[in-house]
């Protein structure tokens, strides 16, 4: 079953991603763009990607390993963000984008730091999902202060 983000991928992409749900899929592709950010994938942020994705998107521990995949796949796939972004807006609630940043922001405190090019990609994505400067910040201080 092929639902509504996965119709922003071509025809051979949408072969590989099976029944992945939207929201999981949307969110790990995200999460892997702010991990590669820095030009570093922290092992803390390897260790957190799955956690995040079973507590916020409830994917089934066993799915994690395949989901990551199709993400990864998707995100070397895509020519940019707008493209995914785009489809994000189309598709999605604002709390359904409001889960994916509060997630993002998680991973981006995952290292102990906050990289400016992190930093850079996260307004980035906020103002590309419709999330006003507020949300964004509000997302970021609930992840910071735990």
């Amino acid at each position: 079953m092929l639902k509504k983000l996965l119709q922003v991928f071509s025809a051979q992409d949408a072969e590989t991603t099976g029944d992945v749900d939207p929201i999981p899929l949307a969110a790990a592709v995200l999460l892997l763009e702010v991990a590669y950010s820095d030009g570093e994938f922290h092992p803390s942020e390897q260790a957190l990607l799955g956690t995040l994705l079973q507590q916020h998107f409830d994917v089934a521990a066993d799915a994690v390993d395949e989901l990551l995949e199709v993400a990864e796949a998707t995100r070397k796939n895509s020519h940019d963000l707008h493209q995914f972004t785009r489809e994000i807006n189309k598709n999605f609630t604002q709390p359904q984008k409001e889960r994916i940043i509060e997630a993002v922001w998680q991973l981006v405190y995952a290292d102990g730091r906050l990289d400016h090019y992190e930093e850079a990609l996260m307004r980035q994505l906020g103002t590309l999902i419709g999330l006003s400067h507020r949300q964004l910040i509000d997302a970021k201080l609930k992840v910071s202060r735990g």
